[in-house]
């Protein structure tokens, strides 16, 4: 019984775990502009109606992505940047997910930085999140960005050895197939008598 009531927490655990809001992506240059996304799934009964986002203020957002089905509204500072930013108006049903985007001038500081995003669904109920953004100097990015290229390298080597590999049989195997095969010969060269 207790091993079902920690799988049951675990399970569910897990389920929260994937299932929230986020902001990709999760690192990024300092001083860069860059492109993020607001992925937003929709985990239980009632369907999500609004976001709202409170920027951390070390970034700099000038501009929200436009979008037809939903309504932006948005708090600016004294500079002009965007500090808060709210979706309603639009739908994401349960089971399916959406995504919003914002362009954003990077910190120049880098460290690790915290968005605080409350997610409400038609039923008036809400759920709190908090996404992370690492801000990397650009050396610290370049590395990375090589260790990555590396292992995408290694295995883009793996695919094509095995892609090489399997067409070699596919060959051998149509070469097999084309080639016409003679029939067989006997061994014994003397002619068979018959009884008379």
């Amino acid at each position: 019984m207790a091993r079902w009531i920690v799988y049951g927490f675990l399970l569910g655990w897990a389920v929260t775990a994937w299932g929230h809001v986020d902001v990709v992506p999760r690192q990024s240059i300092a001083k860069r502009w860059e492109t993020y996304t607001l992925r937003v799934p929709t985990e239980t009964a009632a369907a999500t109606v609004k976001l709202q986002v409170t920027v951390p203020a070390a970034f700099e957002i000038e501009m929200v992505g436009h979008r037809q089905d939903w309504q932006i509204a948005t708090v600016r500072d004294e500079r002009g940047f965007v500090r808060e930013m709210t979706w309603s108006g639009g739908r994401v049903p349960m089971q399916t997910f959406d995504e919003l985007k914002f362009m954003a001038r990077n910190p120049v500081k880098p460290e690790l930085y915290r968005w605080e995003i409350t997610q409400v669904y038609e039923t008036g109920k809400s759920a709190k999140w908090t996404a992370q953004t690492q801000i990397l100097a650009p050396d610290d990015m370049g590395s990375q960005q090589a260790a990555e290229a590396w292992r995408a390298a290694q295995v883009a080597t793996t695919l094509s050895l095995l892609a090489m590999g399997v067409a070699t049989i596919l060959i051998v195997v149509m070469l097999i197939g084309i080639v016409p095969r003679r029939p067989a010969q006997r061994l014994d060269k003397t002619p068979k008598q018959v009884a008379d």
